[in-house]
Parts: C-alpha cells; sequence; structure tokens
C-alpha cells in the first residue's frame, strides 16, 4: 500500500533537508519536487536544487528552459510516477514551496486554456483599476470572490475571461479529481521564526553566489534567456542579468536578491494561513529522533 507525505513550507526553511532525512525512515521512498522552478533544467543553484540520487528524486532539472510548464503538466508528470511504480509498494515524498501543486495534488485544479501572449502582454502593461473596471461591467460576481487589492489575481481573472470568453469561476467549479485525496495523506508545514528565515534567507544568497549562481545565470543569459518565459521568474534570475550588463553593483544584486525573497516567503506565509490550516507544523530544527519517529508512526498509520 502506497504512503503520501506532503512537506512545504517557505523558501529556505530547510524543508528540502528534512524531506531527505525523513525518507530514511521508510522503505521504497521516492522524493517528488513539488517547485514549478526546480523542474528546470537550466537552474540547479539558483533555485538550490537537490543533487543527491538517492533515494529516487523525481521532477527535479526535466524540463528544458524554452518550455513552458504548467500545473496540469505537473500533475500529468506525477500520475506517470504513480504508474511507473503501481507494481510495489511506496512512500510518496511530495516536497516543495508551490502551493498551487498542492492543491491541484490534494483538491483537483482547474484545466484553464493558456492564456495567449498577445493578452498576458497586454494586461501585464496594465494598472489594477483597468481590470477592476472591466471586470466590474463584465464579470461583477467574481469580484465578491476574489482579493480585490492583490493585482495578480485581478489580472488572472481578466486574462483567462479576455481569453475564453468565460469567467475563472467557471473554470474553477470543473476542477478535475485529486491524484491523492486528503484523508490518504500526512501535511507537514515547516515554520520557523521570521528572524531565523531571514537569517538562512542571507546565508542562502551568500552561499548561491559563492557556489556560482552568477556564472550559471551568465551561461542561460547568452544560450536561451527570455524573459517571457517562467523559467526567467527564479528569484535572483533578473537582478544578476542586471549585474552582467552593469546595471546594478554588486552589493546592490545581493541586497535585492535577499529582500525579494524575504517577500516571496512572506507571500507563502501568506498561503500557509489560507490554504494549509490542517497541517501539521513544525521547526525540524527543534525536533529530536523520538519525535521525528512519531511523525513517522503517524505517517504510516493514516495511510
Amino acid at each position: 500500500m502506497n504512503q503520501f507525505i506532503c512537506i512545504s513550507g517557505c523558501t529556505a526553511s530547510g524543508k528540502s533537508s528534512f524531506a531527505l532525512e525523513l525518507s530514511k525512515y521508510f522503505e521504497n521512498p521516492v522524493i517528488i519536487n513539488t517547485d514549478a522552478l526546480q523542474v528546470y533544467d537550466c537552474w540547479e543553484i539558483l533555485t538550490d536544487r537537490p543533487t543527491v540520487k538517492k533515494p529516487q528524486h523525481s521532477l527535479y532539472g526535466h524540463i528544458s528552459c524554452n518550455k513552458k510548464y504548467s500545473v496540469g503538466d505537473w500533475v500529468t508528470d506525477v500520475k506517470e510516477i504513480f504508474d511507473l511504480n503501481s507494481k510495489m509498494s511506496k512512500t510518496f515524498i511530495f516536497v516543495g514551496g508551490t502551493g498551487l501543486y498542492f492543491n491541484a495534488l490534494l483538491r483537483g485544479f482547474s484545466e484553464i486554456p493558456q492564456i495567449p501572449e498577445d493578452i498576458r502582454e497586454l494586461a501585464n502593461s496594465q494598472d489594477l483599476s483597468f481590470f477592476l473596471e472591466y471586470l466590474k461591467k463584465n464579470d461583477p460576481n467574481i469580484l465578491e470572490k476574489i482579493d480585490i487589492k492583490n493585482k495578480r489575481r485581478v489580472q488572472r481573472a481578466w486574462e483567462v475571461l479576455k481569453a475564453t470568453d468565460k469567467s475563472i469561476s467557471y473554470w474553477q467549479s470543473n476542477n478535475t479529481l485529486p491524484l491523492v485525496p486528503f484523508s490518504d495523506a500526512s501535511l507537514l508545514l515547516v515554520e520557523i521564526d521570521k528572524e531565523n528565515l531571514a537569517n538562512r534567507i542571507s546565508a542562502r544568497v551568500s552561499h548561491m553566489l559563492e557556489c556560482g549562481a552568477i556564472k550559471e545565470v551568465e551561461k542561460v543569459y547568452k544560450t536561451c534567456w527570455d524573459k517571457k518565459l517562467p523559467f526567467s521568474k527564479a528569484i535572483g534570475a533578473r537582478d544578476i542579468v542586471h549585474y552582467l550588463n552593469g546595471e546594478i553593483s554588486f552589493e546592490n544584486l545581493v541586497e535585492n536578491m535577499e529582500i525579494k525573497t524575504r517577500q516571496f516567503a512572506k507571500r507563502q506565509r501568506t498561503w500557509h494561513r489560507n490554504y494549509m490550516k490542517n497541517w501539521i507544523s513544525f521547526n525540524p530544527s527543534e525536533l529530536s529522533k523520538l519525535a521525528i519517529e512519531e511523525i513517522v508512526k503517524k505517517a504510516k498509520t493514516s495511510n
């Protein structure tokens, strides 16, 4: 019988290291990437992608940088992993910080058609009031369902309506079935205090730069850089490009990377509060071996 464990948390919180440690307590573990940027083959240092081969790691660095990769693509890949491992009981450990992937895994997802580039480009050039005015006239009900102060959410509602002539709520009401029902999964949320996380973020940025993040980005910039593609959204990538072009100093680069990573962690915390209320919260650095064994015991008995 398969077991399913989900581990999420803010960037730089230590969730990948904990997943690796936890995997030692199970037979036939498979660690599955649940991070939207660690899928790209061009980013190893910049996304702190795991490099260990054992236990089995899946969906890490398997997508070329010139390709788009959606939530639906990730779900399809997870299905294939389940199929390939169907002859033997496994412990699937999902680890990452992309909430949309966990939502799709545990709740199902809306198969919204791809947004055409011309619509996306137009959207990116508009301010929040433009979208609100359009939606007020053409899809007023959606304004009661989304955070109208969140430009990204409002823009998304506008893009879907413009591209499909249907409200985003229509697509959201036609979810696929979850691959792993909540009742079948052990849900673990890594949480550490803000000050400690800020220190870890600073250390991570320094480590990335010392390990060759600038050279990694330079190589991509010379071969396949395209700021319109999802891979370019990796934190630090665009700032390093600005540094390479002489537009900012090294000190500015470090500062920008730290600030943007902290901002990203703040958005992740908001997601956790809204969508991961029932997950078990813990700080890996404060866990004894006995406590880890207790988590393992609960994981085994809940599946």
